[in-house]
């Protein structure tokens, strides 16, 4: 083979060479074209802007504090937004039991949570400390905040910060258990519970005394006990004391002047 013809292979092989590099070059090229174009489509334009903010299940929790605990603001991308975060932050809070958040659709996003209730005010040390049904402590404060819950005397608070749980002081979680089996309508004219060893004892708005015995004996014989108070109080007697520890019955002893 003369040197022309070599000359001539080596430039064929040479133009595949540069052929094949153009066509990766190329490649490479529109890849990362089509790489920023998607980061732009995605970050950078509004169609994932977080557009909408609901929420669900915020019974006395004020909207703008789950908002401001979730960290989401209107306008920011919504593929960005990191729920497993804002759900610990909002967990955080003693009056949140649960919290789940949801996409609801493009740029909508749902924080469905779920209230701890307050069934119970502890007056200790003159405060009064708010506990849910499983003896968290919701709120602390030196004056009584919520008249519509019956109050607990005369034991003392293992814990006292906002978010820590009771549980462990048996005699607290026992009035707790007792309490959560009636409906808040069985307590209105309840002022005060206290204990008597182990035995929780009523006082009413009228300073009576009631030893309720268990929770599903005081409901059924409430009624009764209605018409025995009303009884009393239309003949102007004054009461003892009412004792209700025993099935089907409501003794009452009178302050005999």
């Amino acid at each position: 083979m003369d040197l022309t013809g070599r000359k001539w292979i080596n430039f064929k092989k040479l133009l595949r060479f540069s052929r094949n590099i153009f066509a990766v070059v190329l490649t490479a090229f529109l890849f990362l074209l089509a790489v920023w174009e998607f980061k732009y489509l995605i970050f950078e334009t509004s169609y994932f802007e977080l557009k909408k903010i609901s929420i669900e299940g915020n019974y006395t929790i004020e909207k703008e504090k789950i908002l401001a605990l979730s960290g989401f603001k209107l306008s920011e991308n919504f593929l960005k937004l990191n729920y497993r975060a804002a759900e610990s932050r909002l967990r955080a809070m003693p009056k949140i039991k649960e919290v789940e958040i949801v996409t609801e659709g493009v740029g909508e996003v749902l924080i469905r949570i779920s209230e701890r209730e307050s069934v119970l005010l502890v007056l200790h040390e003159r405060k009064f400390y708010e506990l849910d049904a499983e003896g968290y402590i919701l709120s602390a404060s030196n004056k009584n905040v919520r008249v519509d819950l019956p109050i607990l005397t005369g034991v003392a608070m293992p814990v006292t910060n906002i978010g820590e749980s009771v549980q462990a002081e048996i005699k607290i979680k026992s009035v707790i258990n007792w309490v959560v089996n009636l409906a808040p309508s069985f307590l209105t004219n309840i002022s005060e519970i206290c204990l008597n060893g182990n035995e929780i004892v009523l006082i009413t708005n009228n300073g009576i005394k009631i030893y309720p015995g268990n929770a599903v004996n005081f409901k059924n014989n409430f009624d009764l006990l209605t018409i025995v108070l009303e009884r009393f109080q239309k003949d102007g007697m004054k009461i003892s004391y009412v004792d209700m520890r025993f099935n089907n019955e409501v003794v009452v002893k009178p302050i005999v002047n």
